[in-house]
């Protein structure tokens, strides 16, 4: 029973969690696979052939050791886990600051650009008339 987790170190994590899912969306799913895990293990420890129940047990152990790992790693990993609610409230107040003051920016480089296309046009028609005079001289 192969994890199809990437390993348990932080660089994999990083990894994963840029590979088109969130962190909460990878929570959800490894908690989904250690379920599913569970409901086999429990199955297969029902198996009535002891000697291949030892090695599979052996073998469950360690990926749901290595999935709990993964979870913890996830769980570490949520933003906010470490400060408190008044902390939390503060962070995004200033990310928020820093979205109004960047979404200024945009504006202004925005009008800006506006501003410099406007003249652009104004005077390539400036010049396309000038060359008209020009070519009927």
């Amino acid at each position: 029973m192969q994890s199809s987790f990437p390993s348990s170190n932080s660089q994999n994590l990083v990894e994963a969690s840029s590979i088109n899912m969130d962190i909460l969306t990878q929570l959800q799913d490894s908690i989904d696979c250690i379920s599913r895990m569970f409901f086999v293990v429990v199955h297969h420890l029902n198996t009535p052939d002891p000697s291949k129940s030892k090695d599979a047990q052996q073998e469950y152990v360690q990926d749901i050791c290595k999935k709990a790992k993964q979870i913890e790693l996830l769980i570490d990993a949520l933003p906010g886990i470490n400060h408190s609610e008044a902390e939390q409230i503060e962070i995004l107040k200033s990310l928020d600051q820093e979205l109004k003051v960047a979404n200024e920016e945009y504006i202004k480089a925005v009008q800006d650009a506006e501003l410099l296309l406007k003249q652009i046009k104004e005077t390539i028609k400036i010049i396309s008339k000038d060359q008209s005079l020009a070519f009927s001289n």
